[in-house]
């Protein structure tokens, strides 16, 4: 998953293997709800790889943009990968 990410790349789980922390600024388009669901997420999941799935799932269901139940499922889906990997950050 992050064999290509420095150390610093690492603090952030980004599922494409890019260093997460470069795309924070995707943080800041996200809905409050799910900025404060990232905050209290056991993962630091990385914003863009967030906007990426949700988008994806947004598309497959019509939709122009993700709604916030579409970038929450996003999340626990991520979320779910991760905790199959072992990862505990």
């Amino acid at each position: 998953m992050e064999l290509r990410s420095s150390h610093e790349g690492r603090q952030v789980k980004c599922l494409t293997a890019d260093e997460g922390h470069v795309w924070i600024h995707c943080y800041d388009s996200l809905p409050a709800p799910v900025r404060q669901r990232l905050a209290n997420g056991r993962f630091n999941i990385c914003p863009a790889c967030l906007q990426i799935d949700a988008q994806y799932m947004a598309r497959k269901q019509r939709l122009k943009r993700p709604t916030v139940a579409i970038y929450l499922a996003a999340i626990k889906i991520i979320e779910q990968k991760l905790d199959g990997l072992g990862a505990f950050y």
